[in-house]
């Protein structure tokens, strides 16, 4: 009260003694000295009040005390009455501008009913008015303490899990600290447009997946570096030692987040149906064993089967005719019962890259063995949209037929023998028949192979060029084709060529997105040849 009045009566003062004329400047002067003093008096109110520690104890922790500890003190009706005061001139939408800022404040960090956004817009436009002010450095701080509230009120995140969830409470601050204005409110699109925009190759080589969890190390550096440019521009600002100690702490925080490598590495694909990383069934086969379903089936040095003695399972992907009943019983165990989250489930199949196709095929045929496991005959073959610069998981979903449904047939791939191979599986969710083919893709390996299919066979009308990974060289033939399509490969195939060469066939795609999700018209087979 006793500021507000001698600053109500400085200002009348100065006002009425002005000639008619400056009344105008007089008044702007007057609310100008006002929002000054009301400034300082506020920073050394609150500069002597700087929390002594910087982590936790049993109590609050020490920032978020001390960011409600000075917002009782905001001085929002002396600037109120600044306002009034230099009504007209610039000054009142500063003073106007600081008042709402303080009001934010509180609600924020007093009473905790408001939300990041609105903190950010108002701190934002103290940041305008303030430039080249008196208290340009006091806003400058608040724009530190900002992230470091944040943190003070997520302290645990990613200290226990990679994948905590907890950072998304954390996107808000990142458009300040990567000066990035998101436009969707889809997050995985605005991680991708961030990482595209602002990150350079940082996310090059981070699954999608992971993408969000691991920008929080930009981020913990971003706020070290803000801090480090806040000692630089205002060396006699009083809050210096607490803007080094909260760049201190975030630096050190950049340690808890895990470091991530891809695993396994999964071959480019240009489907965009998303294959899910969580919630799912999943059968995954790398050189570290070969789980479904958290079940581990295989695992490297051990025997094949536990309880009895027998060679120990090594990753060379031989033949292993004792797992697929260990897969068939498994699959019908858990489709038969409603307690389990898998039983309406589609597998997602999650397999090393140069794993051979001799090998899937059996595992994943035994996945519908069984009354049961029958009624969920799909899984989902998952890759990585690379292309596009997203390394989103993604697949494409295969019918597998029933072993009376598969279909036979010849063919001779141009410089090459005569090939006996079946058709085992559809791409998409219904298990057409059908009794033969007019069109096949081959991968022969070094050579793809598109054509006709004549009685005995053989191949005309070729489309041959080298193996194209998530390429789209196939589109337009695989589009103008009327009858079903065969896409096949040699049984001693990797997991990698067999995407490659389903890769701009399997499905269609278009839109101003560029998904890659219709199905063809002709309904496309995969198999394997011997």
């Amino acid at each position: 009260m006793r500021l507000t009045l001698l600053l109500t009566v400085t200002a009348a003062l100065l006002v009425a003694c002005a000639p008619p004329k400056k009344k105008a400047e007089a008044r702007q002067e007057a609310a100008m000295q006002s929002v000054g003093a009301i400034m300082d008096a506020r920073r050394r109110t609150i500069s002597a009040q700087v929390p002594q520690d910087d982590v936790p104890g049993d109590d609050e922790h020490p920032w978020l005390a001390w960011g409600k500890r000075i917002t009782p003190a905001v001085p929002v009706a002396d600037l109120r009455q600044a306002a009034l005061t230099g009504a007209g001139t610039p000054v009142e939408d500063e003073a106007e501008t600081l008042a709402k800022w303080f009001e934010a404040q509180k609600d924020y960090y007093l009473k905790e009913n408001s939300e990041p956004n609105d903190m950010l817009a108002a701190q934002k436009g103290a940041e305008r008015v303030g430039k080249g002010k008196s208290y340009e450095a006091d806003v400058q701080f608040m724009a530190l303490f900002f992230h470091a509230h944040r943190l003070a009120n997520n302290w645990g995140v990613l200290t226990t899990d990679k994948r905590d969830d907890k950072v998304i409470r954390f996107f808000t601050f990142w458009k300040p600290i990567f000066d990035f204005v998101p436009k969707t409110g889809i997050l995985e699109d605005e991680v991708n447009r961030l990482c595209a925009d602002k990150l350079g190759s940082f996310c090059k080589d981070l699954p999608m997946e992971d993408r969000v969890f691991q920008i929080m190390r930009p981020y913990l550096e971003g706020v070290g570096k803000q801090a480090d440019a806040f000692k630089e521009t205002y060396p006699q600002s009083p809050w210096v030692p607490f803007a080094e100690r909260i760049g201190k702490v975030f630096r050190a925080k950049i340690a808890d987040v895990p470091k991530v490598d891809e695993f396994p590495v999964l071959p480019p694909i240009r489907s965009t149906w998303p294959a899910p990383v969580m919630g799912n069934a999943v059968l995954s086969a790398t050189e570290q064993g070969v789980m479904l379903m958290d079940n581990v089936l295989r695992a490297p040095g051990k025997p094949l089967v536990a309880d009895k003695p027998g060679p120990a399972w090594q990753p060379d992907w031989a033949a292993d005719t004792s797992l697929i009943p260990a897969v068939s019983k498994l699959a019908e165990d858990v489709r038969s019962t409603t307690m389990s989250q898998y039983n309406q489930s589609p597998i997602t199949v999650v397999p090393h890259a140069a794993v051979p196709l001799r090998w899937l095929e059996p595992v994943l045929r035994a996945t519908i063995v069984g009354e049961h496991a029958m009624q969920w005959p799909t899984v989902v073959l998952a890759g990585r949209r690379r292309e596009d610069g997203t390394n989103r998981r993604a697949g494409f979903t295969l019918t597998l037929l029933a072993a009376d449904k598969v279909v036979p047939f010849k063919l001779k791939a141009p410089g090459g023998k005569a090939l006996a191979c079946t058709a085992w599986g559809v791409i998409g969710k219904d298990a057409l028949v059908a009794k033969g083919f007019l069109a096949a893709v081959y991968h022969a390996g070094d050579q793809v192979h598109a054509g006709k299919l004549s009685p005995d066979g053989t191949m005309s009308s070729l489309h041959s060029a080298p193996p194209h990974g998530e390429g789209a060289r196939l589109d337009g033939w695989a589009g103008s084709q009327q009858g079903s399509v065969a896409v096949v490969l040699p049984e001693t195939a990797t997991y990698a060529q067999w995407l490659e060469a389903l890769n701009g066939v399997a499905l269609g795609c278009g839109g101003e997105e560029g998904e890659c999700k219709a199905p063809r018209a002709a309904p496309v087979f995969t198999g394997t040849c011997r």
